[in-house]
């Protein structure tokens, strides 16, 4: 469990634009010292902005808690050609400057959180899936293969043996208002 959140956002992370995933993390670390926050940037069809804000709202008023984002590392090397990105929005019309330079290559999208921090015990067997055609299953069913994404929430019951349920090491952060915003150069 994550700090007995319980609605997560899992997100699978790794290297990418010539960054280790060391050196995105403690990117992260610096930037939350500027903004008091991180942005943690991505790109496809999962957890664009409006679903997220709507998710970590439904979640705040059902459990009285933002959501932790859940980093797990992927081995998979990610190459951007897309420059540095500058703007962000929060309704994905109206667009501001960054105050100061925020570590964003290659993103459509971004996730704001703080407290980054390592968690050594994390299963997907303890979460099911939130929306979508696969609304209910457990969270290690769900995020296999091309799916890099998913909204999930903590299970009320012990989970049946479906898949690895083995602990893993993961970051982990919660998500600050207003939750994710979308990007542009």
């Amino acid at each position: 469990m994550i700090d007995k959140s319980k609605a997560i956002i899992v997100m699978k992370v790794g290297p990418h634009s010539g960054m280790s995933l060391s050196d995105i993390i403690t990117s992260k670390q610096e930037e939350e010292k500027i903004h008091g926050c991180h942005y943690w940037g991505y790109s496809g069809v999962f957890c664009r902005p409006k679903p997220t804000q709507q998710f970590c709202q439904w979640a705040e008023l059902l459990y009285r808690e933002y959501p932790q984002i859940v980093l797990i590392e992927t081995k998979s090397a990610y190459k951007s050609n897309i420059g540095f990105i500058q703007q962000y929005s929060s309704n994905g019309s109206e667009y501001h400057y960054f105050k100061a330079p925020v570590q964003l290559q290659g993103a459509q999208f971004s996730f704001i959180a703080k407290d980054l921090h390592e968690v050594n015990t994390f299963r997907l067997s303890d979460y099911l899936v939130v929306g979508g055609k696969n609304d209910g299953l457990p969270l290690n069913e769900h995020l296999r293969f091309r799916v890099n994404k998913s909204f999930a929430k903590l299970r009320t019951e012990p989970p049946e043996q479906s898949g690895p349920t083995e602990e893993i090491k993961v970051l982990s952060a919660t998500l600050v208002p207003p939750f994710a915003v979308w990007l542009k150069e």
